[in-house]
């Protein structure tokens, strides 16, 4: 098993942990938890960055821009899909960034997927669709709302790919609450709701949460290319149907294990394929 593979295993682990806390939350604005979410990581990689002695403003600022607006863009719309709607089915939504990832990445990184692939990115994809299947509680405007999150993480991911070799992984990863931050406080002035010291325990757990899956995540996309590893991502919709089960009281179908096994099927037979 590859870095690549290693780091966004565990990467996925944590934001199945983050998905779990968003939801517990549901009572905070996903705005809100965005920011407070954001403040923790900006401190954290603020503090990395500086320890490293490394430059914040350079040459790669626009791409490392773009990587924390898309990155932005997507968390917002994609913790407001969960606080709204299944969270099996917000996570489904969301791991449509895989595809998109492959997609976007023959474009602006020029990396083409192997061609016996292909059919296993796509038995992911119907994996995926399989899992969410009909539900009523899923409305065409959280629908879209997890279809635009996917898209923008898969371009935010294919900005990491470009960065590779060029920029260093912390200040990738600041770059992504230092734009959050300021995109945030003018939609905050009506939204915020006051926490009590358990919501702020909550917030710094999923900062924290969050830091340590951008850190592996960050590091996968640039030990591997996207095609390579952007699938098992899938994989989180995994953690999230038993997240769901155990502590939310979402039922499982049959369709829940046809289209998780399809998912686990699909990632490894993709790899290794890819590997060749």
């Amino acid at each position: 098993m590859s870095l690549g593979i290693k780091y966004i295993l565990i990467a996925g682990m944590f934001f199945g942990l983050i998905n779990a806390l968003v939801k517990f939350y549901s009572h905070i604005p996903s705005i809100q938890i965005v920011f407070f979410r954001s403040i923790t990581t900006f401190i954290i990689s603020f503090y990395f960055v500086k320890k490293n002695k490394i430059k914040i403003f350079n040459e790669h600022a626009k791409i490392l821009f773009l990587r924390g607006l898309f990155g932005a863009v997507a968390l917002i719309l994609y913790f407001s899909t969960i606080q709204n709607i299944p969270l099996a089915s917000a996570v489904t939504l969301l791991y449509l960034a895989p595809i998109f990832t492959v997609i976007i990445a023959i474009f602006l990184v020029k990396e083409k997927p192997v061609l016996m692939q292909w059919p296993f990115i796509i038995m992911s994809f119907v994996g995926a669709m399989v899992i969410k299947s009909y539900d009523p509680r899923v409305n065409l405007k959280y629908f879209l709302m997890g279809v635009t999150a996917a898209f923008c993480a898969g371009m935010a991911y294919n900005m990491i790919r470009i960065l590779k070799d060029k920029v260093h992984t912390h200040l990738i990863i600041l770059y992504f609450p230092l734009i959050t931050i300021p995109f945030c406080v003018p939609f905050l002035i009506k939204s915020w709701v006051q926490l009590s010291l358990t919501d702020l325990a909550g917030m710094i757990v999923l900062g924290l949460a969050t830091q340590i899956a951008q850190v592996y995540m960050t590091k996968a996309y640039q030990h591997s290319s996207a095609s390579k590893i952007s699938h098992f991502n899938y994989l989180t919709t995994v953690y999230a149907l038993l997240a769901g089960v155990l502590f939310f009281n979402e039922q499982i179908t049959y369709s829940g294990v046809i289209g998780l096994t399809l998912i686990i099927v699909g990632v490894l037979l993709s790899t290794k394929f890819s590997k060749k």
